[in-house]
């Protein structure tokens, strides 16, 4: 049975045997999708978790400096937002520490690898 066959007997109310059968087999389809789409990690999620390790190791390699999100920025090679997502998680996870810093006279956020 095609999946059009499938839905022209639902709306006609003709619930047989094989209706049944194409039902159980779409609803195994989706569940089969569904749980792949539970174990994949989207193409956001990867591209997160580089910046994250980027940003860790540029800290690491830094100990007992604070640098403000422009900084990091500037030495890593991203965006400044893509900076501060990542060393707001960071900073989440207990990987690094914020605080604030003088900087010309302002005050500005910045971030140093916990030790």
């Amino acid at each position: 049975m095609t999946t059009r066959e499938f839905y022209t007997a639902v709306i006609e109310g003709k619930v047989t045997d094989e209706v049944v059968a194409k039902a159980s087999e779409l609803i195994a389809a989706l569940d089969a999708r569904n749980e792949k789409r539970k174990s994949t990690e989207s193409k956001e999620k990867r591209e997160s978790a580089a910046r994250r390790a980027q940003v860790l190791d540029f800290l690491s390699a830094h100990v007992g400096e604070v640098f403000t999100r422009d900084a990091i920025a500037a030495e890593v090679g991203l965006a400044p937002s893509q900076v501060t997502g990542a060393c707001t998680m960071l900073a989440k996870d207990g990987a690094i520490v914020k605080s604030n810093v003088k900087v010309d006279k302002a005050t500005k956020v910045g971030y140093s690898v916990t030790e």
